[in-house]
């Protein structure tokens, strides 16, 4: 009986997490031990020029430099704790990439009211915003929809704290 429990358990997870992607059109929306880039939305490679602060750089993209605000992420202001941190993160992150791919989301406007194109920011095969929720160099925010990867981010929060409270204990 436990053994039977225990498969309906495994089912219905897999089943909700079909269902959840299969809600956003998305192939491979993500697997448990990482997230891969949809094959249904717009991408640029793009070459890193400079970082403005954490959560927003200047790419080079089709013969220009391109401001480029990261999606559902917010890093700390010049005045406030934290921002040389988030800062020299992100910087480190981008300067060190072999590739750098910007992806839009459909789910949100293509740029912002400063013009700053918004976009998921994948360094090699990771999500830069994944990678900086987990650092702990930002806080998920400015979600105005369901963007692709937002529940990807909690669940990489909630890892993170989880991870944090195991040591501390």
């Amino acid at each position: 009986m436990r053994r039977l429990k225990k498969k309906l358990k495994y089912i219905i997870i897999i089943l909700l997490a079909t269902l959840g992607a299969l809600e956003h059109d998305i192939v491979n929306y993500f697997t448990p031990s990482e997230i891969t880039m949809s094959e249904k939305t717009v991408k640029y490679d793009v070459r890193y020029r400079y970082i403005l602060d954490g959560d927003t750089a200047v790419f080079f993209l089709d013969g220009e430099d391109v401001t480029v605000r990261f999606l559902a992420v917010d890093t700390p202001e010049i005045d406030e704790e934290g921002y040389t941190e988030a800062k020299n993160y992100t910087d480190r992150m981008l300067r060190n990439a072999n590739k750098i791919t910007l992806e839009l989301d459909p789910s949100s406007p293509d740029h912002d009211k400063f013009d700053r194109l918004l976009a998921w920011v994948w360094v090699d095969k990771d999500l830069l915003q994944a990678k900086m929720v987990e650092n702990k160099t930002c806080e998920i925010r400015y979600l105005f929809n369901e963007y692709l990867y937002t529940d990807f981010l909690y669940k990489k929060q909630k890892e993170t704290e989880k991870n944090e409270n195991s040591v501390t204990q």
